[in-house]
């Protein structure tokens, strides 16, 4: 038996939001990928046998996307940091966890369109190989290639970061 619109979509509406975010590489042309990903799904949602509901509208967005592209912005835009679960955790090594992050996300959102992707989906929303090949439209072996290269991609991208970074001190001069 297939769920209802109503509750699929709320309880997908963050992954829809964190993958248009990294489509669109800009937050409030994200929200409105996400708002016409929705409509567009609640209008087919008859016709949807309820099998992955995640990817499909996915693969709803990501052809929504793919129509509009030359339309949307290609700002790019920083997502704020998120507040610590380690509430009592020292303070630098929290500054240091969350400029991590942020470089991570900058890294990823430099590299190709169809490797970011896959990697946001198969690492950052945990989908499997084959979610993320039926959100994605392309073979279960492409993804797994887009995925191992994105990886690589990401990989190189800190670590030049990380060569050309000047050498930290771990105490502040007086």
């Amino acid at each position: 038996m297939k769920a209802r619109f109503e509750a699929v979509a709320r309880a997908e509406l963050p992954v829809l939001y964190r993958v248009a975010r990294r489509m669109c590489l800009n937050p409030s042309t994200a929200e409105d990928l996400v708002g016409q990903t929705l409509l567009h799904a609640a209008a087919a949602w008859g016709s949807f046998d309820g099998r992955f509901p995640r990817s499909w509208m996915i693969r709803i967005m990501q052809n929504i996307f793919r129509k509009e592209r030359s339309t949307l912005s290609a700002q790019s835009t920083h997502l704020p940091l998120e507040e610590s679960t380690l509430p009592d955790q020292d303070i630098w090594d929290d500054l240091n966890q969350r400029l991590l992050a942020s470089s991570i996300v900058e890294e990823l959102d430099r590299i190709p369109d169809e490797y970011r992707l896959a990697v946001t989906l198969c690492d950052m929303e945990e989908l499997s190989y084959e979610e993320a090949a039926e959100a994605l439209g392309i073979p279960l072996g492409t993804v797994r290639s887009r995925l191992f290269r994105g990886r690589h991609m990401l990989r190189e991208r800190l670590s030049s970061m990380m060569d050309s970074a000047p050498p930290s001190n771990s105490r502040l001069k007086k």
